[in-house]
């Protein structure tokens, strides 16, 4: 699962994408100011991933969390459904009340800690990065969900010079979490966005001025992006 600029997805083992292969990793690249922020829920693997920018405000923050929250909750009603009909075939003489039952699955432990991974926001010449990078851990504080910071990787860790006193660039600009293991490795992406239709392509090269509607253009390029992200392949780095 590829999340673009500005974009956050929630996954999870067994989640399965819009062509029906299964979700093993989720990643993002081209980071570069921006932020790369993964929530994971070790204990059913329900992993948050966002690739955010300077552009983004604390509601995002908040829906992503909801969003990571409602996975969870989704995936232990399903473990409990299993586990009762587990015990419907041993013909357990126990009996649960309806209440409880919804009481229990409504409840995520206000005591699970998650494991949060941030990266990117090299170093820049600007200091745009630092200012994002405080303004979005003031956001991250703010969620009313307990997080354990596992990797930072920002600022003057995540830059590299040509040479002394040369430009910045990250080191890390792209990565690839395993929804399984929850390991995080830097990675890139093979992507592969130019074989169009020949009607398609002809029209983006020779007469884009030509097409009123700007819309159209505009989901005509997402869609094949969409393409080239689900046929891409992480080489991890």
């Amino acid at each position: 699962m590829y999340v673009r600029q500005k974009q956050w997805g929630v996954t999870f083992p067994g989640d399965k994408l819009d062509n029906g292969e299964q979700v093993i990793c989720c990643g993002t690249e081209d980071v570069l100011t921006c932020h790369v922020i993964v929530i994971r829920d070790p204990a059913t693997g329900v992993s948050a991933i966002s690739h955010f920018d300077e552009f983004t405000k604390r509601v995002h923050f908040e829906k992503m969390a909801a969003s990571f929250l409602e996975k969870i909750r989704w995936i232990r009603d399903g473990m409990w459904e299993e586990w009762e009909e587990e015990e419907d075939e041993t013909d357990t003489e126990w009996e649960y009340c309806e209440e409880d039952k919804e009481g229990e699955s409504d409840v995520i432990d206000p005591d699970a800690v998650y494991e949060l991974y941030v990266l990117g926001g090299y170093n820049d010449d600007a200091g745009k990065a630092e200012k994002i990078s405080q303004r979005f851990f003031k956001h991250l504080h703010d969620l009313n969900i307990r997080l354990n910071l596992r990797i930072c990787c920002l600022g003057e860790p995540n830059t590299k010079r040509s040479t002394q006193g040369g430009s910045a660039q990250p080191k890390i600009s792209g990565l690839c979490l395993n929804i399984r293991s929850g390991t995080i490795q830097p990675a890139e992406f093979n992507r592969t966005f130019t074989d169009f239709t020949e009607e398609i392509r002809d029209m983006l090269i020779c007469f884009p001025p030509l097409i009123k509607n700007k819309s159209s253009l505009k989901k005509m390029i997402t869609m094949q992006e969409d393409r080239g992200y689900g046929r891409g392949q992480a080489i991890c780095v």
